[in-house]
């Protein structure tokens, strides 16, 4: 090859790795860049699907001194609402116990004007896409009750950032009990009741379960009184929790059968199926085999009609763990493996190499 063409062949490989290195760059960026987010208006529900992983992300221009109400109504996926101002910060993040059905709400008072950021997002282990609609519920200058509502939905937030770690949990009772003076004073029933609950999870995460029952026991009260049979539920779970944590099988059944007929009157037929397996595990803990593997089939059956393949998966990997508990090997052995199948289509790694794992020591 020639001098000149030497150089000729090499200037333009230079060229030619610039040019792919522009590609790639380009390439990269459009990957890692944001879509549009879509603008909330008043009058104008947005509905998603949402997986996990996945952020969603709204706008609302707001003025200073307005506050904000938006409400997101779950279907089968458990989501978190994230507040951002303007200038970067977070101004909440709203999660209440509500298992992937219900609403969360969100409320939010502005000290600067702009284009406020509302991310929806999920941390549940389930691949499955579940539905969700956001809107706004309230949108209006600030007033003397609105300045109380945001200063109890301020405590309750920073008690539980306490309430999250073990060195500040005892910290958390008190604020949380400053919310709550608000929230009666206001009315609020279901904060109310919100409050008491979640005081009831610090004093059962530091052990005093008398104290710990007692908060659950008004929250239940306020919520058999409003109709509430969703969170009335999942209080009778945490009672059934308790009462087994402390030996008293009886008590965990009779707790986990009074949720039953609750989540039933809520329509929520996914809780409703997940609680029969949990019947069918008190029963099996009792020795009572004949009642445990009705509660197990009826499971069964419950979760194929929902056509939600992580409930399917859940439910037949509960009845190989019945079946591995009495020895019946080759029983356990099949519902494992169909759980799994379920399982590696939604790709759940995790749990399948625990089902596995289950496999090789029968």
């Amino acid at each position: 090859m020639k001098p000149n063409q030497n150089r000729f062949c090499v200037k333009n490989l230079g060229l030619l790795f610039f040019v792919l290195l522009a590609v790639f760059i380009g390439a990269s960026c459009s990957r890692n860049s944001s879509p549009e987010m879509e603008r909330l208006s008043q009058g104008k529900p947005i509905t998603n699907n949402i997986i996990n992983d996945e952020i969603h992300s709204y706008v609302v221009k707001l003025e200073t001194g307005q506050f904000l109400g938006l409400s997101v109504e779950q279907h089968d996926v458990d989501t978190i609402a994230k507040v951002i101002a303007p200038n970067g910060e977070v101004v909440g993040e709203f999660d209440t116990p509500t298992s992937g059905r219900g609403t969360e709400i969100v409320r939010v008072g502005t000290e600067t004007a702009g284009d406020y950021q509302i991310d929806v997002y999920t941390l549940s282990e389930r691949a499955e896409p579940g539905e969700y609609t956001v809107k706004i519920v309230d949108f209006r200058p600030i007033t003397e009750r609105d300045q109380k509502v945001l200063a109890a939905v301020k405590l309750h937030q920073e008690a539980d950032r306490l309430r999250a770690k073990l060195e500040t949990r005892a910290d958390s009772i008190l604020v949380y009990e400053k919310a709550l003076k608000i929230w009666r004073e206001l009315g609020e029933r279901a904060e109310e009741a919100n409050t008491l609950r979640a005081t009831g999870f610090a004093y059962q995460r530091m052990e005093d379960l008398e104290k710990a029952k007692a908060h659950f026991g008004q929250a239940l009260a306020i919520w058999e009184d409003t109709g509430d049979y969703r969170s009335a539920a999942f209080t009778h779970i945490i009672f059934g929790v308790i009462a087994k944590k402390q030996n008293d099988l009886e008590k965990g059944l009779q707790e986990d059968l009074a949720a039953q007929s609750l989540w039933e009157r809520a329509g929520d037929m996914p809780e409703h199926t997940q609680n029969l397996v949990r019947i069918g595990n008190d029963y099996l803990k009792l020795q009572n085999k004949t009642e445990a593997f009705a509660y197990f089939q009826k499971a069964l059956e419950n979760s194929r009609k929902l056509e939600r393949k992580s409930i399917q998966a859940y439910v037949l990997s509960e009845c190989g763990n019945a079946q591995a508990t009495i020895g019946n090997k080759n029983e356990a052995l099949d519902f494992y493996r169909q759980s799994i199948e379920l399982w590696k289509s939604l790709n759940q790694d995790k749990v399948v190499t625990g089902l596995e794992e289950k496999i090789a020591k029968l």
